[in-house]
C-alpha cells in the first residue's frame, strides 16, 4: 500500500488560523459584553440599535471562527472565503465607525485606525495570497459511478470495431 505523503502546514497557516479564530473570539467577547450591559444599552440607545449590536456581533462571531476552520482545513476555497471575511469585516468596522455613530469624531482621530486597519488588510490579504499554494486541489467526487456515454473499452466497443 502506498501512503500519500503528507503536506505539512506551513506556518504562516498556523498564524492566521490562530488571528482568525482570535478575532472570533474578540467578536465573541463584545456579543457576550453587549448581553452583559443590557440594560446600560437600553437607557443609552433604542432597542433596535441592541438588537442590531447583537445580530452583527453573532453573525462576525460565525464568520471568523468558521473562516478559520475552513482555513485550517485547507478547503480549496478557503482563501477566498477568508478574503471575503476579512473585507466584509473591514468594511463593517468603518461603516459602523464613520457612518452609524451618534457623535462622529474629527479626520485627525481616525487616521491612527485608517493606518492600522491598512496594514492588517495588507498583512491579511498577502498572507492569504501565500498560503493559497498550500491548499487542497479540488478533486470532484464521483458518486454516479462515472458516465457510461462515453466507453473506451467493453462489449459495445468491441462490436463496433469489428463490424468497420
Amino acid at each position: 500500500m502506498i501512503s500519500k505523503p503528507t503536506v505539512k502546514r506551513p506556518f504562516l497557516l498556523y498564524l492566521l488560523t490562530f488571528l482568525f479564530l482570535l478575532a472570533g473570539a474578540f467578536s465573541l467577547a463584545g456579543t457576550i459584553g453587549v448581553f452583559q450591559a443590557w440594560n446600560w444599552w437600553l437607557a443609552f440607545t433604542s432597542l433596535m440599535a441592541v438588537i442590531t449590536r447583537v445580530f452583527f456581533g453573532v453573525l462576525a462571531t460565525l464568520a471568523w471562527v468558521s473562516a478559520g476552520i475552513i482555513l485550517w482545513r485547507r478547503l480549496s476555497w478557503a482563501v477566498i472565503y477568508c478574503s471575503l471575511v476579512t473585507m466584509f469585516s473591514g468594511i463593517w468596522f468603518w461603516v459602523e465607525r464613520l457612518f452609524l455613530t451618534k457623535n462622529p469624531l474629527p479626520f485627525n482621530r481616525h487616521a491612527l485606525a485608517l493606518v492600522i486597519t491598512c496594514v492588517f488588510l495588507l498583512f491579511v490579504f498577502s498572507s492569504l495570497y501565500l498560503v493559497a499554494p498550500s491548499m487542497k486541489s479540488f478533486q470532484p467526487s464521483q458518486t454516479d459511478g462515472g458516465s457510461t456515454l462515453d466507453q473506451p473499452t467493453g462489449e459495445k466497443n468491441d462490436q463496433s470495431t469489428t463490424r468497420s
